[in-house]
């Protein structure tokens, strides 16, 4: 489990690399890919991107799956290995804060907690879609 901030450290790179030089077909990592880190967006921090094209480039098998949909990730998490002989990575695509309409894609909620009426107001909001 990595979120897409650990993809900017070299010693990833290096596992990720280690890992199809050593053909660990049954090693899945799985990102988060929220696409915030710590302060600000991936894109401003270091950008990832082309970041499906990094992997397949590294030998990896790649799937991409919408991070909220139970259903699609579990299709996907049925169906590994990928590819016989390679690692394969599930890059999930999430949304930080999702359904709860003032945490959505907000830097502030990728390191802080709701408490009180903040945690109450996202608990509505979240009761509401469900």
């Amino acid at each position: 489990m990595l979120s897409d901030g650990d993809c900017d450290e070299g010693s990833n790179w290096e596992a990720i690399l280690f890992a199809q030089h050593h053909r660990l077909d049954n090693l899945v990592a799985i990102i988060d890919y929220n696409k915030i880190q710590s302060l600000a967006p991936v894109s401003e921090t270091i950008a990832l991107e082309p970041f499906v094209d990094k992997w397949k480039s590294c030998n990896w098998a790649v799937r991409e799956v919408d991070g909220h949909n139970h259903d699609a990730l579990s299709e996907v998490f049925s169906n590994l290995p990928e590819n016989d002989g390679r690692p394969t990575v599930v890059i999930a695509h999430t949304t930080k804060g999702k359904g709860v309409s003032f945490m959505e894609n907000t830097v502030l909620w990728h390191y802080r907690c709701a408490k009180g009426k903040e945690f109450d107001a996202a608990m509505k909001e979240l009761e509401a879609i469900s």
